[in-house]
């Protein structure tokens, strides 16, 4: 079949018009018709062709329109006339074949306005088409057009905007009336015709021609639309409240949102889902907020999982509605916290198990919430760790400041990390790992880590000389300090398990040299040698008279480190030294102990070796110890029954009170422990003043720091900085921060700048 080509030439206008005229008739009434008494339709080249003729051919017969259009700047009329009598067509179309069908009241005029527009969009896609040439070779190029003249179209957009002047702006009002009680009716409960509106809305959006394409649909309907349901809604919204409880009025909103969701589906344009959400938050969650967390605490109590659920979806549609919940919720935590503490305020003092694991069953109950219900939402997150942060740094152990709390959690890593404690020796090593990582969630929460420092080495400390730790979890605990505090914060905790390293070494070679040295033989002696820097103990006093064997050994000691190490100076701390006694008196039949004990203890023992009685001042006065730790040895003693008193009953001890030996002393055990009973904590305060000194130091060297950065900074700036800097420690007040900057004005690190006020200069 030879494939037809287009020509050019002379044609009859009105002729050729004449046929297409009747074609393009045919396709905007029904483009789908097969009538056989209807005149066929042409095929689609011959109708292109056709166009392209009356385009580009010299016609004759050319009717002269005047339509109010400027020069076209085109070397033939024919384009103009023919884009004249297409526009004519659709406008004698629609005013009268469309406009008289298109008629009546709700739905009735609906359907006969969806049916007549169906088949003429269909049919003006069909038209367009097949005038492609026209569109792209002439209308195309038409520039703007001169005030008062009309705009040219392409095909398919001329006769939408025939059909909006003709038909649609005669029939808006009613349709817009008509659509808002069909939605009506469809929120009420009744069936309705869903795709039919669909398609209608649909039209709205294919006849905006503005830039925006949904322009016109929300002008004509979605601001009507939304007013209307703003109206309805409201109206719903007071008689729900009025008539039912809130957990129904809840189900009832989602219920609605869930519709009205479905409904921008089956209906509407998507583009109305969010400007329709917003207007219906607003109605039913936002001007209602203050009654939907009026029961939220009563939820909470009952633990109503379901309606807590439902109060958060709802509340988290709206742009700041959760901000309100999120604090009612940080709030309850730190409510329930302190009252959980207020609890057991007594025992917490003498069992910081009981303090840690309070704590912790406080923020995992809320954590388990905050996953349950929230959604681990991270404004929920949020107010789980500033509510518990707030109980756990002031609650009714620590009403200002968070200390006691920090030396407690201390306190509780004692229990834990050391394997002669009850608490220790049930678990394993995945529970011990477990018990570290929940200590480390409260440690994060802790304002005065600093604090927590000092506790924590003084009890470290006391594990290490004790030989009571276990190296990897001790190592584990300070690698997760180390994580969250960073290096400085860890390193004299790392520092204290290298001296015990390099001590063992160095008890090893002082054996070997003992043997060498003392081929006759003695007491076994070995010392651990401490960092002084690193290790928070301090030297006694006085000394304490040692016996002749061990001052002969420590002697020894002292002068095999000074051939390893001169010029170092060594400060027993006698005060934490243990040693084993052995007995030979005790009965039944003469048995024989070893006593571990402290070297206080050997100091008061070894008396009884020439006494059978002794006073507490004499005692005293033989071992200068001081009466606070004598009181305590002595103590000990007679409670474990190796010495007799004969005034048990007196509170302190007394300088007249007398001891004896216990020579029908018994136990079951022939290895008695004494060096692992230990003084109540006394050291609170001296610890607190350790602390402040501490402060003090870091406050300076933020500020120089600081300072040696910036050279000059205003007042306000440097405070904020040195704040910023101090934070993951400790929070410093601006009072301590102004005095300490005082204090290094006074030492010329810093002045005053004379010409700008409340401003500092870095002095070199």
């Amino acid at each position: 079949m030879k494939r037809p080509t287009l020509k050019t030439g002379v044609c009859d206008f009105q002729e050729l018009w004449g046929k297409l005229h009747h074609d393009i008739c045919r396709i905007i009434a029904d483009p789908t018709s097969t009538d056989p008494e209807e005149k066929p339709l042409c095929e689609w080249h011959e109708l292109y062709s056709s166009v392209y003729k009356l385009c580009t051919s010299q016609c004759t017969n050319v009717p002269v329109i005047c339509d109010g259009a400027a020069p076209w700047g085109d070397s033939h009329a024919q384009p103009h006339t023919l884009y004249s009598c297409v526009k004519m067509l659709f406008e004698t179309y629609i005013t009268q074949k469309a406009v008289p069908e298109v008629q009546g009241q709700d739905e009735d005029l609906l359907r006969k306005y969806h049916a007549k527009w169906a088949s003429y969009s269909v049919g003006i896609d069909l038209v367009n088409s097949f005038f492609h040439y026209m569109n792209r070779d002439w209308v195309a190029k038409q520039g703007p057009k001169p005030p008062g003249c009309l705009p040219i179209y392409p095909i398919r957009e001329l006769g939408l905007m025939c059909w909006k002047e003709g038909l649609y702006v005669q029939v808006r009002k009613r349709m817009l009336v008509a659509l808002l009680t069909q939605i009506t009716r469809d929120r009420d409960g009744s069936a309705v015709d869903h795709a039919l509106l669909k398609g209608i809305l649909r039209s709205l959006v294919q006849l905006g021609l503005e830039k925006k394409e949904t322009a016109f649909y929300e002008d004509q309907f979605e601001g009507p639309f939304l007013e209307a349901t703003e109206r309805y809604y409201v109206s719903e919204v007071s008689a729900l409240l009025q008539a039912h409880n809130l957990p129904h009025y809840m189900r009832h909103i989602e219920r609605r949102l869930e519709e009205e969701q479905r409904r921008v589906v089956t209906c509407l344009h998507t583009t109305t889902e969010e400007p329709l959400l917003k207007r219906l938050v607003r109605v039913m969650i936002e001007n209602k907020q203050d009654t939907l967390l009026s029961e939220c605490a009563e939820w909470f109590d009952s633990e109503q999982v379901d309606e807590q659920k439902r109060l958060y979806r709802l509340l988290s549609l709206s742009e700041n509605g959760l901000e309100p919940l999120r604090k009612i919720v940080e709030d309850r935590i730190d409510a329930d916290g302190k009252r959980e503490i207020e609890k057991l305020k007594g025992e917490a003092q003498r069992e910081p198990n009981l303090f840690v694991e309070t704590l912790l069953l406080i923020h995992n109950k809320y954590e388990r919430m905050v996953a349950q219900i929230f959604q681990k939402d991270p404004q929920f997150i949020n107010a789980l760790e500033k509510g518990c942060r707030r109980f756990v740094n002031r609650n009714a152990l620590s009403p200002n400041v968070g200390a006691r709390s920090a030396e407690l959690l201390a306190r509780y890593c004692h229990f834990i990390l050391r394997p002669s404690s009850k608490t220790s020796k049930d678990m394993n090593e995945l529970e011990l790992d477990q018990h570290i990582n929940k200590v480390l969630t409260i440690f994060k929460l802790l304002e005065d880590k600093d604090v927590f420092q000092k506790f924590y080495a003084m009890m470290l400390s006391r594990r290490l000389i004790q030989n009571q730790y276990s190296p990897e979890m001790e190592t584990n605990m300070i690698a997760k300090l180390k994580e969250v505090c960073g290096y400085e914060y860890t390193y004299k905790l790392q520092r204290m398990f290298t001296d015990m390293d390099v001590s063992a070494e160095l008890n090893q070679a002082f054996t070997h040299h003992l043997k060498e040295a003392c081929p006759e033989g003695g007491p076994d002696f070995s010392a651990s040698v401490l960092t002084s820097g690193s290790w928070p103990l301090s030297a006694p006093k006085a000394s304490l008279p040692l016996p002749v064997e061990v001052a002969q050994r420590q002697a020894l000691f002292e002068e095999f480190y000074r051939s390893k190490h001169s010029g170092r100076k060594l400060s027993w701390l006698h005060q934490l030294s243990n040693g084993i006694l052995k007995t030979g008196y005790a009965l039944p039949q003469k048995r024989t102990y070893e006593l571990q004990v402290t070297s206080y203890q050997m100091g008061i023992l070894l008396l009884f070796n020439d006494a059978e009685e002794l006073s507490a001042e004499s005692i005293q006065e033989s071992t200068q110890i001081q009466s606070k730790d004598l009181a305590f040895a002595l103590q000990v003693l007679v409670k474990n029954k190796l010495l007799l008193s004969d005034q048990t009953d007196l509170p302190i001890m007394q300088p007249e009170q007398t001891y004896s030996l216990n020579f029908e002393y018994k136990s079951p055990h022939r290895k008695v422990p004494l060096h692992t009973w230990t003084p109540k904590e006394t050291a609170e305060d001296t610890t607190m003043k350790l602390v402040s000194v501490d402060r003090k130091y870091a406050i300076q060297a933020a500020i120089v720091r600081v300072m040696k950065a910036r050279k000059s900074i205003s007042h306000q700036h440097l405070i904020a900085e040195v704040l910023s800097q101090l934070k993951s420690t400790f929070k410093p007040t601006v009072p301590d921060v102004k005095k300490n900057i005082d204090n290094l004005i006074e030492k010329e690190y810093m002045e005053r700048a004379e010409d700008v006020p409340n401003t500092y200069h870095y002095v070199a």
